[in-house]
């Protein structure tokens, strides 16, 4: 990673240089004692029966696990010397020193950020990358001392002794924090106590982070052969840093590929060798995205259209539940697990475990503290969809346990998941509390009862309610086994009481759990809690497995007629080639959907009108040369398709607003799922959503979007001027354009300057306006002097031979791959691969330049399409794996097997 370091300090124009080096009591057993009692919950009010912790938390110490690090943190100091004593600057947090758990800031966007963690955690890494994407000035502590005091930290200690050297750092901190509060990303990995305590201050108004990572990288990092020292240098510090900071962020190491695959081979391409890197990028920077108030890191939202519209607001959405253990243990494949899913639940049920064993010692729960943190970096790296972090609080706890589940749930919070449980038998004070320090993240008060639950016409459900949307949770789940078939009928009472309560309300999750619950589970209309198809074995006990899966709940939608099954269509010229009908129908049975997905290949929009007005018409995918026309068709068009100027998907839409337009957000999608006569017709374009995560895939840190990168546009047609629109989007304002035609690129351009001259539209980067085109007429012409070489090359002109027009052969001149750093080429045709544009790129791979073709485009482009046309989460890695099965290296036969290694290599997480 060191030489990661430089490198990218180098090509991001940094001159900080890299950081450089420089338990007292007996684990005690926790038993259940009495918790919630049972006698009288049926007419009694929450309340009542919260549990009774004010006493326990004002009365007891820190919490074990803190207390074990900071005991161990005096025992690693044992007999300081005098100077190391000198003025209360030890290496060591006070013993009192519990981790950070205030009130946590709305922080200003520009507010600077520190990284602090231990060597070998990556903080220097992690700056750079969200210093390039937030434009931010980097300014590493240890560099920033030695050019203040003209020696090293471990120089000047020597020279000077340590407390001396402690009180240095501390104000060379101090000046550069009350300098650079804002536009700046620190790095600090100095633990000493004053230190310490302005971090704390400064956690007060901006985000300090705890980086960390896991015990193998760590331990790889500092040469260290003794693992025992490793973990006690990790306990200590991670004490320190919790006691001076307000997030936690875990840094995945990023397994680099083994790939030998040959460089010359057409379908057989070489990860390139940054992609770890751009892994880890995503990944800190979706983190960041839940930290910063919204549209803090520019080009960074999503552009799925579900991601956009909250699972609770849509109809009939799931979480799969993963059980924490499972994650640590490397035994799920979270991209599997949560087909069909719009949330993933992270499940722990560790507690809850040693409290029943007896084994709820310091270091367990300590353990587990780490744990959370790992399993919520791993899931969140390997997904976009959004996570539940779920505590499990036994029913029957001791003051230990919930003590612990208090310190748990404050440091869950740290970790910035999008949404938490917190259990509602809490007392109003801690779940107050809770809710203070929670940031973005929304909390889900939750009641799961598993032992004699009181049914649901009982007031308790409605006090529960109550109870989570007077305090500030933003979700209600209420949860109890059904003990007869009855139940699924009884708990419309709850329902309906809630809905007749007059005043704000927050969505209510309820259901039976169990085999007798799975009628109320299938028609609960948000965010039901199932468990991944993969899983068979259900568990009866606690943890509960989820009697449902996302297929049994989805086909029960449709065998009870609440949806209907609809037909999908992609149409064009000739779209007997096309791959979309395998990579749809894959998904759609993945999903448990029924609908159909057929070819349709027409000379004119005439011979669909039938389609279109079938009141079973799903949807359609718009392909060549019917991009432009079918405009005609349409009542309203998207603001992408506007700015386009070409629609690749049409929806049907069977609901209208009292005014006549469009329903947007959440209703939009009221008639997805659903045949009927048709009211309008929707054009949407996700041509660009493609050929944008390309880019962003494609792209080097070195190569990372600045103000003056450049990008060659080939072509001035319908792709052509998505793939301008995408370049756009990523905040590329310096476009060139060729075309055989350079009458038709001047009118691409006076397009997009009409575009963006809209001080209305909304759509594009802050200073696209300042954007600026420029034709080159011939492709003999010399490189425009007042552009930079193109680092984005994307060709879009056809393959292959169209009629009586032969494929055409283009090459660029080689001046024009000048870039020193490379880049990434994007062909959009994918019938025919081995062309000359990009053989010609192969061929400068070692200079850097990554080539991608139609086969990365289309499956990220469906995904958008998917969603529109089913309202449902696209199957990311099946529909790519299927585009690839699907292609036939020649007639009737799959070319999967030389096309498998790339789909090994793609990021899953692109949004």
């Amino acid at each position: 990673m060191a030489g990661v370091k430089r490198s990218l300090g180098t090509f991001l124009g940094h001159d900080d240089t890299l950081l450089r080096p420089n338990g007292h009591s007996r684990p005690k057993t926790v038993h259940h004692n009495h918790g919630i009692p049972r006698d009288n919950l049926d007419d009694s009010t929450p309340q009542a029966h919260s549990f009774k912790l004010s006493d326990v938390l004002q009365s007891q110490p820190p919490s074990r696990a803190t207390s074990r690090a900071n005991s161990r943190a005096n025992s690693q100091s044992a007999a300081p010397s005098n100077t190391d004593q000198h003025d209360g600057l030890t290496r060591t947090p006070s013993p009192t020193f519990p981790p950070l758990t205030g009130h946590v800031p709305d922080f200003s966007p520009d507010a600077s950020m520190i990284l602090v963690g231990m060597r070998g955690a990556g903080k220097s890494t992690l700056a750079i990358m969200a210093s390039s994407a937030m434009d931010r000035k980097v300014i590493d502590l240890e560099p920033a001392f030695q050019r203040s005091m003209g020696l090293s930290s471990a120089a000047f200690k020597s020279k000077h002794g340590s407390s001396e050297c402690y009180t240095q750092q501390a104000k060379v901190l101090q000046s550069i924090l009350q300098r650079h509060s804002t536009g700046c990303i620190l790095v600090c990995s100095w633990m000493e106590s004053r230190v310490q305590s302005l971090l704390r201050e400064f956690a007060a108004t901006n985000p300090v982070i705890h980086i960390v990572r896991d015990f193998d990288a760590i331990k790889n990092h500092l040469k260290i052969r003794d693992g025992s020292k490793v973990q006690s240098l990790l306990d200590v510090s991670n004490a320190i840093f919790r006691s001076c900071t307000n997030f936690e962020f875990f840094n995945v190491t990023e397994k680099a590929s083994k790939s030998s695959l040959s460089r010359e081979s057409l379908t057989q391409r070489s990860p390139a060798p940054y992609l770890t890197l751009k892994h880890v990028e995503r990944h800190f920077l979706k983190f960041l995205s839940l930290v910063y108030p919204a549209g803090t890191i520019p080009f960074t939202d999503s552009a799925f259209p579900l991601s956009r519209i909250p699972a609770e607001e849509r109809n009939f959405t799931y979480a799969t539940s993963i059980p924490l253990s499972d994650v640590i243990k490397d035994s799920v494949d979270v991209e599997e697990h949560v087909i069909g899913a719009d949330v993933v639940q992270i499940v722990v049920h560790d507690l809850a475990e040693h409290a029943e064993q007896g084994t709820l010692t310091s270091e367990a729960s300590g353990k587990l503290l780490a744990n959370i943190t790992k399993g919520v970096g791993i899931v969140r790296r390997s997904t976009i969809l959004p996570t539940i972090l779920h505590l499990f609080l036994p029913h029957t706890a001791s003051d230990e346990v919930l003590r612990v589940y208090l310190d748990l749930v404050h440091h869950s919070v740290r970790l910035a998941p999008e949404m938490m449980t917190v259990d509602l038998r809490l007392e109003d004070v801690h779940i107050s509390r809770i809710l203070s320090v929670r940031k973005r993240t929304k909390m889900i008060g939750n009641c799961f009862i598993t032992t004699d639950p009181p049914s649901w016409e009982s007031p308790i459900w409605m006090s529960w309610y109550k109870k989570a949307n007077n305090l500030g949770c933003h979700l209600a789940r209420l949860i109890r086994p059904a003990v007869t078939i009855e139940d699924n009928f009884r708990i419309h009472y709850l329902k309906t009481s809630v809905a007749a309560l007059q005043g704000p309300k927050i969505p209510l999750i309820s259901y039976n759990s169990g085999p007798l619950g799975r009628n109320s589970q299938a028609f609960n209309r948000i965010l039901t809690v199932v468990r991944p198809d993969s899983l068979e074995r259900v568990n009866p006990r606690p943890p509960i497995t989820p009697s449902i899966t996302t297929v049994g709940a989805t086909e029960a939608l449709f065998s009870s007629f609440v949806y209907d099954q609809m037909k999908l269509y992609v149409i064009g010229a000739n779209v007997s080639y096309s791959l979309s009908p395998a990579m749809h129908k894959a998904a759609l049975k993945a999903c448990g959907l029924p609908h159909t997905y057929e070819p349709v290949s027409c000379a004119s929009l005439r011979g669909i009108k039938h389609l279109i007005e079938d009141p079973e018409f799903g949807g359609g995918s718009i392909g060549l040369p019917f991009k432009v026309e079918i405009i005609t068709l349409t009542h309203s068009l998207s603001k992408h398709a506007r700015a386009i100027g070409a629609v690749n998907t049409l929806i049907p839409i069977r609901s209208l607003n009292d005014d006549g337009t469009i329903p947007s957000g959440a209703a939009f999608f009221d008639s997805v799922n659903r045949s009927g006569p048709i009211k309008a017709l929707y054009g949407e374009n996700t041509d660009w959503i493609g050929i944008r995560a390309c880019i962003r895939r494609g792209l080097s840190p070195a190569n990372a979007v600045v103000s003056s990168t450049c990008g060659l546009v080939i072509g001035a047609g319908g792709m052509a001027r998505a793939t301008v629109y995408a370049m756009l989007q990523v905040g590329i304002k310096n476009i060139v354009i060729y075309n055989r035609t350079p009458k038709n690129a001047e009118k691409m351009v006076s397009h997009f300057t009409q575009v963006l001259e809209r001080k209305d539209h909304g759509l594009l980067s802050a200073g696209s306006e300042h954007s600026r085109f420029h034709v080159i007429e011939s492709i003999e012409d010399a490189w425009p002097a007042e552009f930079r070489l193109p680092t984005v090359i994307v060709s879009c002109i056809p393959t292959h031979r169209i009629g009586n027009v032969p494929a055409p052969e283009l090459i660029l001149p080689n001046e024009w791959l000048g870039s020193r750093t490379g880049g990434v080429a994007i062909e959009w045709g994918y019938k025919t691969l081995d062309t000359p544009f990009l053989a010609q790129f192969r061929a400068e791979s070692h200079r850097g330049w990554v080539s991608m073709d139609g086969l990365d485009i289309l499956p990220e482009q469906g995904f958008a399409q998917f969603e529109l046309f089913t309202g449902r989460r696209a199957p990311r890695r099946l529909m790519r794996r299927m585009v690839f099965e699907a292609y036939p290296v020649e007639e009737g036969k799959s070319n999967f097997k030389e096309l498998q290694p790339r789909l090994q290599s793609l990021d899953e997480q692109e949004t």
